[in-house]
């Protein structure tokens, strides 16, 4: 909670720039209807347990066993480039970010914090996108 606290933090004085509305939330019609949001959002942050099981899960648990904690740094490469797309300051915060998602996940044995820390700042980044940009959804269904 105090993690995804401080990120959302840093989400909000993000949501004020231009680059961070372009791009969130990623479907385009998101604030058509409330139905478009809800449904996209089920879709987009169902992927982030995926993505955690992928690199917090599969990846970092299967090297672990050979390179200890070293393997934070190894899994820490490619979820870093995933971010390369985003806004620059989301994609260097995946750095830090991955790497102390990292130490959770070894401490914790479990993709479960991190899949709910990067659910909340998704909601998060999305929502604070429509209100910063007024695409708040107005009907319950598309038109």
């Amino acid at each position: 909670a105090l993690l995804a606290g401080v990120i959302i933090t840093f989400a909000f004085v993000a949501s004020h720039g231009e680059s961070f509305q372009r791009t969130y939330p990623f479907y385009r019609l998101a604030g058509r209807s409330w139905l478009d949001l809800l449904l996209w959002e089920v879709i987009y942050l169902s992927q982030f347990i995926f993505l955690e099981f992928f690199f917090r899960g599969f990846l970092l648990h299967a090297l672990a066993p050979r390179f200890g904690a070293a393997a934070i740094f190894i899994m820490v490469i490619p979820y870093l480039m995933i971010h390369f797309p985003k806004p620059w300051p989301e994609a260097l915060g995946a750095l830090p970010f991955g790497i102390l998602l990292g130490v959770i996940a070894l401490r914790s044995r479990s993709i479960w914090g991190g899949a709910l820390v990067h659910m909340s700042i998704a909601l998060s980044m999305d929502l604070m996108s429509l209100a910063q940009t007024g695409r708040w959804p107005l009907h319950w269904m598309p038109s």
